[in-house]
């Protein structure tokens, strides 16, 4: 037996910590929801496994948080910086920023990834999956077009894939040590994997914080909602494409990880 997570309209909804709809799933059935003037077919479902359990979701959508610094001075400044270097074309109008990508370029550990081109990388991130029962942590990843970022940030996050770890917490278990988390990334390139990232999650807004920006750019129900918490910096201070990329939340506390790594093949 394993839970399905599914959205529900309960008040307030959009913090992800209340009671949700669950279900057998050997009971479950494919299941249509009907609109004003169409059917709409079930939604994308990812599955993830909390402390042995199986828990699937049904996502709405995805959203990836960007500029989420917790230092809002020095991630106002790295926009500067990526402007004078061409890498984005134009400020963002509002810092943190938020952008909405289809629910089907969510992957919850896939292996291996096809980009289009090779200027692609990704960044490591947390992901949270928000439910009316509870919100849950992944390891998350960004894979972003580096090429087309400077013409559209929304765009070159669509074009590429999210990728996120199957392993998940619940968020209520490793909330108060939070800021101990690790976050730390590696990146392969013709063979030579090097550390890519390397902090903790005190560099990131925290959760309840990222997902009151989400909220108050997205108004109504957040539940069945995936968010990208955005990234942290990088150790050498550079973007590099790559052949494989690795994400490890690691809980020195609890001492326990979540991980997901894939291969990138360009076509």
């Amino acid at each position: 037996m394993y839970l399905v997570a599914r959205p529900v309209n309960i008040s307030p909804p959009w913090m992800g910590f209340q009671l949700a709809e669950t279900e057998d799933s050997r009971h479950r059935s494919l299941r249509a929801k009907t609109y004003v003037g169409y059917v709409r077919p079930s939604l994308e479902m990812v599955t993830l496994t909390v402390d042995g359990e199986r828990v699937s979701i049904e996502l709405d959508r995805v959203i990836n948080a960007g500029y989420s610094g917790r230092d809002q001075e020095s991630v106002r400044g790295h926009i500067g910086e990526m402007l004078e270097d061409d890498v984005i074309s134009e400020e963002p109008e509002s810092v943190p920023t938020a952008y909405q990508v289809a629910p089907y370029t969510l992957l919850s550990n896939p292996g291996q990834v096809q980009t289009v081109g090779e200027d692609t990388s990704g960044e490591a991130e947390y992901a949270l999956f928000v439910t009316g029962r509870e919100t849950y942590v992944a390891a998350a990843s960004d894979q972003t077009d580096r090429a087309l970022e400077k013409h559209g940030i929304q765009l070159a996050k669509q074009i590429a894939p999210n990728v996120v770890s199957k392993q998940a917490w619940r968020l209520s278990d490793v909330r108060e040590h939070w800021d101990e988390i690790e976050i730390r990334a590696w990146n392969t390139v013709d063979g030579d994997c090097r550390r890519y990232q390397d902090t903790t999650l005190a560099s990131i807004l925290p959760p309840e914080e990222v997902i009151e920006e989400i909220h108050e750019r997205y108004p109504g129900d957040l539940n069945g909602t995936a968010i990208l918490s955005g990234t942290v910096p990088t150790v050498e201070g550079k973007l590099t494409p790559g052949d494989r990329f690795e994400v490890e939340l690691n809980d020195p506390v609890r001492e326990r990880s979540i991980a997901v790594g894939y291969d990138v093949e360009p076509i």
